[in-house]
């Protein structure tokens, strides 16, 4: 039998391999709750997608929103009030009333009649808290045992999902839940009562329902708290999907009495200024601002999950245990690797990589489509299977069977390739798409005294072969070689290369050319040399005249260097970029007070604390720290293309006459060098340094100011000024890099860049408000990743924030704090909000 399976089993290799590996890591991140947030969005949509069921005619809501309180004259209503809507409600004579509103202190006027009213009415349930801070229930339901709790179970993200059946406090004494016990009454006139199914288990039973408890990793929950007697709340719909009749109506006795007769009914505040209103699976949507849910819709969709299961026999959400769910992951990751292998090895698009991998990227989204379908389908039949696990393994396992397929057809290149090398005359060696020796014929061999040593780096060529440059005892420098350059897509030839070896001195004539794969990207570098000793006696001649030559030139060229020498070190004080964009060539031509208008970007940094930094070092301390920094960022802004026009102190001032989107990658890579710089301090005496930088693009005059005695070039323009504004700007929102909105109009990509909208700031100086970005490239990775993750709920708290919704946005923020505690901005933004809705509530 395994002879038989071995050769398949060795053709299927790949798949047995790549499944399991990315199922199991799937799987470990899945536990370690990784995806709990995605898989919980999941669960949200599948809610809002399940079609709306019909109202349970059952449960009827009454409601209190802004007419109603314009109506009772002030919140919370009076005792007197409240007492007239009770003893109106009764006498509609519903089966159970459920009173969601707090009554533990007096609302005169009206408190005795209140009292007797509630002592008259033994189908009324009042609530209390026991979770957070406390609220008592009114005294008179608490002597008689008629009092339910109001908390609610809020997951991470501040939705309800859960709900409460029962907690057991301190004291011992098990406390019902508010849906718990006006169910538990309705269901009582029905002949149904609550029984124990299981002791071990806590399973409970109710006429046709079955009660079990949640646990703390039930279906994509990890590690929740499961404290008290919670079940999976199965939502029937937002409150639309409940028959409601406002407080007013009742009190007015305006009411259709078949509506409420031996009905349950829950009274409850529903207006957005009573803030009794929680985010739910149906908050979220594709249009408008987030619409949250009150607390006493959230009780009547309990109450009807128990009474339609009781009564009806409407199932529960039901979870599969974590072997189960290990193994649909399983099964999804064999799916993609197999479906994978199965296409590329077709013939199908063989000779076009481009729609080959459109069709492979498809058939990834369809076989993710079928797998979040399929979870759907199950939730569908009151089942919560894993999501997000299924579409990771199917894609992972797909993407990871690619990458082995493409290997294995490059080891197939690489055979043929080895073949066809041996057989040529000359020699030849190759660097594999890595720089490392990969192939080196006998031929080569030969000359070298050695053969291809993988661990060997480009860097390390020279030194190991023995090149050198001819006629001297340098080392050929690494980046020059041809077989280096060919590494970088270039075919170039060498005749000055000379191999050094114990016994003889070869020169050599080589070529280097690159050999591009299908996605003409440089697969490996080749290079053919041989041996050109002869040549070079001929040459000696020829070299001898030249140097003859040259000798006659020598003078010539000193004067040359000293008149190049002395225009640099003139170049080292004013910017030869300075002097280009004046008209002139040489600083001893430039005239005082001469200048020039141009349209530039300009880039302020500084140290952070550099005072407080400098006190503990001496002078030349100073200087030193100074001189290492500057040094550090100097390169980055002349590699873009920028010029420094002064250092004050610690701080720079560099100018981009060329698109701003220099500046930003100027900025980008000063920031990433002082990361690199930052590597080199840490320790006592050597702290780790921050900075800050700001860029603005706009029109400015460039000249030359001073004395007859003392002159120098300089910038002035509102533009500088602004720059130099928005710098100073991110030591108020702790970020690295700011750049005004001028700038970010002016790039000619911004989608180049990680860039997300700060504020609109009045900056010292400006009448008008300025908007500023940050621009997070050169973050942390952690950071950067954070920031990218919770982009678009930052910008819609930002818009909610600039609406007046403080604490709607306050919440938002608070989620991005969650994703990443090291955004500083949100955490700004957040104390904003506190601030303003504080001010609010006391106006």
């Amino acid at each position: 039998m395994w002879p038989k399976l071995k050769p398949r089993s060795w053709q299927w290799r790949g798949i047995l391999i790549s499944a399991p590996s990315v199922a199991a890591l799937v799987i470990g991140v899945h536990t370690a709750g990784l995806f709990q947030l995605l898989e919980w969005m999941a669960l949200d949509s599948f809610f809002r997608w399940r079609p709306l069921e019909a109202p349970d005619p059952r449960i009827v809501v009454v409601t209190i929103d802004e007419a109603d309180i314009t109506y009772a004259g002030q919140w919370p209503i009076p005792d007197a009030v409240l007492a007239q809507l009770l003893e109106n409600l009764n006498s509609y004579r519903p089966r159970a009333i459920g009173m969601d509103l707090y009554r533990d202190l007096p609302v005169p006027p009206g408190h005795d009649r209140l009292v007797e009213v509630l002592e008259a009415m033994p189908n009324l349930i009042g609530v209390e808290k026991v979770a957070g801070d406390r609220v008592g229930p009114p005294a008179i339901l608490a002597e008689q045992g008629q009092v339910g709790l109001a908390d609610l179970v809020l997951d991470a993200d501040g939705k309800v999902r859960r709900g409460l059946l029962s907690v057991k406090p301190d004291d011992g004494e098990t406390k019902l839940g508010l849906a718990t016990r006006v169910s538990l009454m309705y269901l009582e006139a029905e002949g149904i009562a609550l029984e124990l199914a299981d002791p071990e288990k806590m399973h409970l039973k109710l006429g046709k329902a079955l009660f079990v408890p949640f646990a703390e990793n039930d279906g994509s929950y990890v590690r929740a708290d499961a404290g008290g007697y919670q079940i999976l709340l199965n939502y029937r719909g937002p409150q639309t999907n409940f028959t409601t009749v406002s407080m007013t109506d009742i009190l007015e006795k305006r009411a259709d009495p078949e509506i409420l007769r031996d009905r349950l009914v829950l009274i409850g505040a529903t207006g957005q200024s009573l803030n009794d209103l929680f985010f739910t699976p149906y908050t979220n949507s594709l249009w408008g601002v987030p619409k949250r849910m009150p607390g006493v819709v959230i009780h009547a969709n309990l109450a009807s999950q128990i009474l339609a299961g009781a009564l009806d026999g409407r199932p529960f959400l039901q979870v599969w245990n974590d072997p189960a769910e290990w193994l649909w992951t399983l099964a999804w990751s064999f799916v993609g690797a197999s479906g994978g292998w199965g296409f590329l090895q077709s013939n199908c698009f063989k000779n076009n990589l481009f729609f080959r991998g459109v069709v492979l990227g498809g058939g990834i989204l369809v076989g993710c489509a079928i797998a979040v379908g399929s979870s759907y389908f199950a939730f569908l039949h009151s089942w919560w299977i894993p999501t997000v696990p299924p579409v990771l393994a199917l894609s992972g396992s797909a993407i990871a069977i690619a990458g082995y397929h493409s290997r294995t057809l490059q080891r197939q290149s690489d055979r043929r390739l080895a073949k066809f090398l041996e057989a040529m005359p000359i020699a030849v060696a190759v660097l594999d798409r890595d720089g490392k020796p990969y192939y080196a014929n006998q031929t080569a061999q030969a000359l070298l005294g050695k053969g291809a040593i993988a661990h060997v780096t480009i860097e390390q060529l020279s030194e190991f072969y023995n090149y050198y440059r001819a006629g001297t005892d340098t080392l050929y420098p690494w980046n020059e070689l041809p077989i280096v350059r060919a590494l970088y897509g270039e075919s170039i030839a060498a005749e000055d290369i000379e191999i050094r070896t114990d016994d003889r001195v070869t020169p050599i004539s080589a070529m280097g050319m690159p050999i591009f794969d299908e996605d003409n990207q440089v697969a490996y570098a080749l290079v053919t040399f041989q041996d050109i000793t002869e040549r070079r006696q001929a040459e000696a001649e020829r070299e001898q005249f030249t140097k003859e030559l040259f000798d006659l030139n020598q003078n010539l060229e000193k004067a040359l260097d000293a008149e190049l020498e002395l225009t640099d070190a003139y170049g080292r004080f004013v910017p030869h970029q300075f002097l280009y964009f004046l008209g002139y060539e040489s600083i001893t031509d430039v005239k005082l007070g001469e200048a020039v208008q141009k349209e530039m970007s300009i880039l302020f940094t500084d140290i952070r604390n550099f005072t407080t930094l400098s006190e503990s070092m001496n002078p030349e301390d100073n200087f030193k720290f100074i001189n290492a920094f500057l040094s550090r960022m100097e390169p980055a802004i002349a590699e873009n293309n920028g010029f420094i026009d002064k250092y004050i102190g610690d701080a720079i001032m560099a100018l981009f006459s060329g698109s701003a989107d220099e500046s930003v990658r100027a900025a980008i890579s000063m920031l990433q060098r002082l990361q690199e710089y930052n590597l080199t301090r840490g320790r006592p005496g050597r702290p780790k340094i921050q900075i800050g930088i700001g860029i603005n693009t706009g029109s400015l005059m460039l000249g030359t100011v001073g004395g007859s005695n003392r002159m120098d070039g300089t910038v002035i323009g509102d533009a500088v000024n602004l720059a130099a504004r928005i710098e100073s700007l991110t030591k108020d929102y702790g970020v690295a890099l700011l750049i005004s909105n001028q700038t970010f109009v002016a790039l000619d990509n911004p989608s180049e860049y990680h860039v997300r909208l700060i504020d609109r700031v009045r900056v010292k100086g400006k009448s008008q408000l300025v908007t500023v970005y940050e621009v997070f490239d050169a973050d942390a990775p952690d950071i950067k990743q954070g920031k990218l993750e919770t982009k678009t709920i930052f910008e819609q708290a930002l818009l909610l924030y600039n609406l007046g919704s403080y604490l709607e946005a306050a919440h938002l923020f608070q989620n991005c704090l969650n994703v990443n505690h090291q955004d500083n901005v949100a955490r700004i933004y957040l104390k904003r909000c506190h601030c303003a809705e504080s001010q609010s509530s006391v106006s």
